[in-house]
């Protein structure tokens, strides 16, 4: 008898209540699936809002979804689930791809894009009334397609994996199949595996190890094809069920009267109706949130501060409408969204009185972008452009740009910052306050519940010198452009802008801060002075020309996504004293750890990642901007690289046993690096990384031993000393090519862990 894979519908959760509706779209129509010779791999959720489509009977991922930024992406861990001729030729698999990808595209009828590889698919899909058509991910811009079918192992260009990754997160559905286990040996780490490049920001990825049971269960449990969770236009769906509590609009009426009087019960099952307003449009959706502000108000009204937080979970009811406020305020048209009461607390409250403006003004269209491969740099994102103007909580901004730009990835962007708190214990502000409408016409309205900064976003390729940008409905916002603006206009007028947000800007940096920071900033030309020093003094440790690539950013926030700080584009840190630093000329100068930390990690490369080392190597350009550029000795900047510190610890490694796996990492690891840069300098490591900037894909390290041995052959090169005695004392792992290809280079015998070389 024949094998049938056990693809269990989603385990519920209290977590994954909201995601079930849309795995009952995707599974409906139920079956079994006969594997036969084939081996499905399993997938790693990495949050708690990507969630299971099928499992084996041990819980096994086989096949996850996830809403990435503001698009729809399904993953399945073997080729055959696209592949005409294998598992899509069983009813039940093609129901489900067929669902996938009609949720994916948002749709009943979504246009499809097939890459050239599965390109058979294309009359699979236009037999199911699809419009398909096959073309590679670099000519999607001409297709616009709403869903893109791939298998996550065909050979893809840096190009075309960025595309994939860009598309998916500007709204675009992506499904991909593939066999991750058979690729273990070929993408070490894992992470760099072509479908978990796409899928990087979708909340789960493919694991390398493991395979899914192979045994007999049904897909699903229904025939009936339930309601999708936020189902756009056209989306075949019934109507929405009525619980005990009614509509949606009925449960908020009875929720708004007597929230505090309900049984745990009844209080739930209204909850679950509210919830169901996700489905409503026009004069429903208008009639409910005005329900829905009332509620707001009746419940709190609702305002996360760091004083009184929003701990998610420890009322179901509050999490709901923030929800909801939140869902609404990114998914519906421009206007709909009213002025959400946190608003006024943060981002920040805009007065009535302050003049609504129509500013023009003109703007660089070039994308420079950063260095590929970076590890933390967010090196593919679209660049941010400052407007200078504000969009008030609730109020439409028109933003006019010529029609050539329409369809070609250009954004309208509310908020200055879309680091989400999801993964955080509680909330000191709303979970999402960035709001993004792409360019599709001449004119684009955008609005959010929560106001904030209006840039428009730059996508990759874009090559126009001079773009003329109208904005109407905003107020003005301050606005410092380094060597443009001038300092007496600065003072009387520009400082003193209505807005709670402002920029300092200049071609190496933007700063993104509250307004209460610059209202007393006399000369932000001397602060950005500064800045462009300490991106200028990266830069040289990076080996590469500033001018030929994006200005960093940094957006100070009430509360961060991840650590105090981190890294990307933006960075991001926390309101306070660094904010307050941030824009001080005289106390910037001393430098800050934390600032030279983060743009350390923006300049890491994965070609040169030691094991472990992600926490480590970013702090080589705190210390070289410390003392390149700042002035101060080392020993004199974090506490963990003092003298008596580094002593201590070197100590403790080595007694311990020298266990690389285990401690051999952040601070421990930091001492190897410096300790070659102490006997040999700087120079080594510049000419090293301006050799891994230049390398060609062929002559790329494959795989994390590959990455050891070339580390260790380039750096010695460029010591003119064989290093490698030096890291076999650290226990670090180099195959015997390393040996081999130092041969004819002195031996730095007398290095500083030479004591401990014959024991280790």
């Amino acid at each position: 008898m024949k094998k049938t894979i056990p693809l269990l519908a989603l385990i519920l959760s209290p977590l994954l209540h909201a995601d079930d509706e849309t795995r009952k779209l995707i599974t409906a129509g139920g079956g079994t699936v006969d594997f036969g010779k084939s081996v499905p791999g399993r997938i790693d959720l990495t949050n708690d809002f990507s969630f299971p489509i099928l499992q084996d009977s041990n819980g096994a991922v086989v096949a996850a979804a996830g809403k990435p930024g503001k698009g729809r992406v399904v993953g399945y861990t073997h080729g055959g689930f696209l592949k005409p001729g294998t598992l899509l030729d069983q009813a039940p698999v093609r129901k489900v791809v067929l669902n996938s990808i009609r949720w994916a595209g948002r749709s009943a009828s979504p246009k499809v894009g097939v890459h050239p590889g599965i390109a058979e698919l294309v009359s699979i899909l236009e037999e199911a009334g699809l419009d398909a058509e096959a073309y590679s991910p670099e000519d999607m811009r001409d297709h616009k397609p709403t869903a893109y079918c791939l298998i996550g192992h065909e050979k893809l260009s840096d190009g075309e994996i960025v595309r994939l990754f860009e598309y998916a997160n500007d709204g675009g559905g992506v499904v991909i199949a593939t066999t991750p286990w058979a690729f273990k040996k070929k993408y070490d780490p894992f992470s760099t595996f072509p479908g978990n490049q796409i899928f990087s920001s979708a909340g789960f990825q493919f694991l390398g190890d493991g395979y899914a049971k192979k045994e007999g269960f049904t897909i699903g449990s229904s025939n009936a094809m339930p309601r999708p969770d936020s189902a756009a236009p056209g989306m075949t769906q019934t109507e929405p069920e009525s619980g005990s509590g009614g509509s949606a609009a009925v449960a908020a009426r009875k929720l708004i009267e007597k929230h505090m009087s309900l049984s745990p019960s009844e209080r739930s099952t209204l909850i679950t109706d509210l919830k169901s307003a996700k489905d409503l449009s026009g004069s429903e959706l208008e009639k409910f949130l005005n329900l829905l502000l009332q509620l707001n108000k009746t419940v709190g009204p609702i305002i996360p501060t760091k004083e009184t937080p929003v701990t998610p979970g420890q009322d179901p009811l509050v999490d709901a409408i923030i929800d909801l406020e939140t869902h609404f305020n990114e998914n519906t048209p421009a206007g709909t969204m009213y002025a959400i009461p946190a608003s006024a607390d943060y981002p920040g409250a805009v007065g009535d009185e302050s003049e609504r403006v129509s500013h023009s003004f003109t703007m660089d269209g070039v994308y420079k972008g950063w260095l590929e491969g970076r590890n933390a740099g967010g090196w593919a994102a679209k660049e941010m452009r400052p407007t200078g103007i504000y969009a008030p909580p609730g109020e439409v901004v028109k933003v006019t740009l010529p029609a050539r730009l329409a369809g070609e990835g250009f954004e309208v962007v509310i908020g200055s910052y879309n680091g989400h708190l999801r993964n955080r214990d509680n909330w000191h502000r709303y979970p999402d306050w960035q709001v993004k409408v792409p360019v599709t016409s001449r004119e684009t309205h955008a609005s959010s519940g929560l106001g904030g900064l209006v840039t428009i976003r730059i996508p990759r390729d874009a090559d126009y010198a001079e773009i003329p940008v109208t904005i109407e409905g905003g107020i003005r916002a301050p606005l410092y452009e380094h060597g443009k603006t001038g300092l007496k206009e600065w003072n009387e007028t520009i400082r003193k802008y209505p807005a709670p947000w402002a920029e300092l800007a200049s071609n190496r940096m933007i700063v993104s801060i509250p307004s209460d920071y610059i209202r007393k900033v006399s000369d932000p030309d001397k602060v950005m002075e500064i800045w462009n020093g300490f991106i200028d003094t990266a830069a040289v440790l990076t080996q590469v020309d500033r001018d030929d690539y994006r200005a960093e950013r940094i957006v100070f926030d009430r509360q961060t996504s991840a650590g105090s700080m981190h890294s990307s584009y933006p960075v991001a840190a926390h309101l306070g004293a660094s904010a307050e630093q941030a824009v001080d000329s005289k106390t910037l100068k001393d430098g800050n750890w934390g600032f030279f930390h983060e743009y350390g990690h923006n300049n890491q490369h994965n070609l040169w990642a030691l094991p472990g080392t992600g926490e480590t190597t970013c702090n080589l350009w705190s210390v070289y901007i410390y003392e390149e550029y700042v002035g101060k000795n080392r020993d004199e900047t974090h506490s963990a690289i003092r003298p008596l510190n580094r002593k201590q610890r070197l100590n403790a490694y080595f007694s311990n046993g020298a266990r690389f796996q285990d401690e051999w990492s952040v601070w421990v690891a930091l001492e190897t690096y410096l300790m070659i840069q102490e006997e040999f300098g700087w120079e080594p490591f510049q000419k090293v990384f301006d050799e891994y900037n230049r390398l060609e894909p062929e002559n790329r390290p494959k795989g994390q031993n590959q990455i050891n041995d070339q580390w260790v052959i380039r750096l010695s090169k460029a010591c003119g000393m064989n290093l490698q005695p030096f890291w076999a004392t650290w226990n670090l792992p180099m195959s015997n090519d390393v040996e081999r290809a130092l041969k004819g280079l002195p031996v730095w015998e007398d290095h500083p862990v030479k004591r401990w070389a014959t024991a280790h």
